[in-house]
């Protein structure tokens, strides 16, 4: 995951007239909705910021591995408060993507496994980079609702991150993440850094008509 500033190149996301940032908001992609449908076909679209090619699977591997899976969960990051209803603005606003995992098998990256869940194949597309949506999308209240939502178990947040990919190292210490000294093995074999935090869990803002409101939040699509 890299949250650099954009280089300028054009592509999927905000450029020339395109929507203004917007709140930040996680949309289950495992739902049948039609967002759902929207955002997966975006999703599928994106590629890996280049700061991120080469040290993690693109989204057309992580996102059919996740539906695979009845453990993972996908999600993608969209920047505007209300569902998104066409495909077009679907690629205006889907700022990322990432995969909640409620199998952590292994004690190498927790003591507790079984009351963990890991964020794994997270990223924020090359336009939306330097905006903050790295940091809210992995921050409390938003990641952590959608963790209470899949994993209600879970009081830990774990995540391994590539060690020579510094700009998501910074983005993840932003939100909360810190090192647990470990260090966990790829696939490939390279060195990742353990990094953990705790599961908040905070009263969602309500409205003087009752309705939630203001902070970042999960939807279902």
């Amino acid at each position: 995951m890299d949250d650099r500033r954009p280089t300028g190149r054009r592509g999927h996301g905000p450029h020339e007239g395109a929507v203004a940032p917007g709140p930040v908001r996680l949309v289950r992609l495992d739902r049948d909705t039609p967002e759902a449908a929207l955002l997966r076909q975006a999703v599928l679209r994106h590629r890996l910021p280049p700061g991120q090619r080469g040290l993690a699977k693109p989204p057309v591997a992580t996102l059919p591995a996740a539906d695979a899976d009845p453990a993972r969960v996908p999600f993608a990051v969209r920047v505007l408060a209300s569902p998104v209803s066409d495909a077009a603005q679907a690629r205006s606003v889907c700022a990322g993507f990432g995969v909640l995992d409620r199998a952590v098998h292994t004690r190498d990256l927790v003591p507790d496994p079984d009351r963990a869940v890991l964020l794994r194949a997270f990223y924020v597309t090359t336009a939306w980079q330097g905006r903050g949506v790295g940091r809210t999308a992995c921050s409390p209240p938003a990641l952590d609702r959608l963790v209470t939502e899949v994993a209600p178990h879970a009081d830990t947040l774990v995540l391994c991150v590539n060690e020579a990919n510094h700009a998501a190292v910074r983005v993840y210490r932003r939100a909360g993440f810190s090192f647990t000294g470990h260090r966990h093995l790829d696939e490939f074999g390279r060195p990742q850094l353990v990094m953990t935090r705790p599961v908040v869990v905070s009263p969602r803002p309500v409205s003087s008509d009752g309705a939630p409101s203001g902070a970042p939040t999960t939807e279902g699509g």
